[in-house]
């Protein structure tokens, strides 16, 4: 079994939203995904989406989304990007598969998600930094709000989590800048010995402006679809 990660996806298949448009890296975009995901991934295995994987503004425009992705091979793991305006609460995004035979896919809201003897996975959205040119007051409610939640799912993990069992956090949003200022979110991550986080987000940008690995344990992720070239990341 092996363990892919991939974010931003922006499917839109139940809704008209051309990516072409964000630049010509986004042409057919959908077609090179499901060409790299089927040349790479094995029914076994596994992907982490860490967000803005639907255009959509529902669960029901989000379907057809959800059902490319359903039948791509391996497992599902999605968590929530700033874009997903379908997510909804956990209990009904699993029913809603449940009513749709989407039973490749499964979430990480605020739990944890155990993969296999190996691997474990959390994690959250995130949320703008402070400091950055676009956090008003208003965002700090919301700033908070994303800290708490990788708390309670980093918690979930710290009772599932077997000895030597890899912990994964997934987040959207980068969870510092690129000098690698310490945050919230990297010293909860360091408390709770987590070896590797995956983020998203980052487009059109330079891998130095958000790729870092400072010295410790964890290993970060830059897996942003147009990053990766729409090819999953093998961890």
């Amino acid at each position: 079994m092996a363990l892919f990660a991939l974010a931003d996806p922006h499917l839109g298949y139940g809704v008209r939203k051309p990516m072409a448009i964000f630049g010509p890296q986004w042409a057919d975009h959908d077609r090179r995904l499901e060409e790299n995901w089927l040349a790479g991934v094995r029914m076994e295995d596994t992907v982490l989406i860490p967000g803005d994987i639907s255009w959509a503004m529902n669960l029901d425009e989000a379907l057809p989304d959800l059902r490319f992705l359903n039948q791509l091979p391996g497992r599902k793991i999605l968590s929530r990007g700033n874009h997903d305006y379908w997510w909804s609460s956990l209990a009904k995004m699993e029913q809603y598969c449940r009513d749709n035979q989407l039973d490749s896919i499964s979430f990480l809201r605020n739990n944890s998600v155990p993969v296999s003897d190996e691997w474990l996975v959390c994690g959250t959205r995130g949320w703008l930094l402070p400091g950055d040119a676009d956090f008003h007051a208003a965002d700090d409610k919301i700033y908070n709000r994303e800290i708490g939640r990788l708390r309670l799912s980093l918690d979930a993990a710290a009772r599932l989590r077997q000895p030597g069992q890899k912990l994964v956090v997934c987040l959207h949003y980068p969870p510092s800048t690129r000098e690698f200022h310490p945050t919230p979110f990297t010293e909860l991550m360091d408390t709770y010995t987590v070896d590797h986080c995956l983020y998203g987000h980052i487009h059109g940008l330079p891998p130095s402006y958000a790729c870092f690995n400072p010295p410790g344990r964890i290993r970060y992720h830059l897996v942003s679809a147009d990053y990766l070239g729409f090819k999953p990341l093998r961890l």
